[in-house]
């Protein structure tokens, strides 16, 4: 059930996203090396869209992830995506925060700040 509704949720998001947000397209590969061993490889294509203001700013993107890790032969294929968002909080401060999922049910999410020296 809970699927269903963050499908519908996504897609409402991505329908609002095509009238009023510019798109992009990611390429982004990442490697994890735990106390300097190779333990997982990622390549990750997402299409999306963002929108930004003065104040705030969001995206949301799709797309395929391939999934090389140490202890398998072969890449696994799942599908996922991101939706995040930054709210300014004066000139050089900003918070975000980001949740990823995909299609082998793993959630992520992160905040944080940044500062612009």
């Amino acid at each position: 059930m809970i699927k269903i509704y963050t499908t519908c949720i996504v897609g409402a998001l991505s329908w609002c996203a095509v009238a009023q947000a510019d798109t992009f397209f990611n390429a982004e590969i990442n490697g994890v090396y735990p106390e300097g061993k190779y333990s997982v490889g990622t390549v990750e294509l997402q299409y999306g869209y963002k929108d930004n203001d003065n104040k705030k700013s969001w995206y949301i993107s799709g797309g395929p992830i391939a999934t090389d890790t140490a202890f398998t032969d072969e890449l696994e294929y799942t599908f996922g995506g991101f939706l995040g968002g930054a709210y300014r909080i004066n000139d050089k401060t900003a918070v975000y925060g980001e949740i990823f999922g995909d299609t082998n049910e793993t959630v992520i999410g992160k905040t944080g700040f940044t500062y612009s020296f």
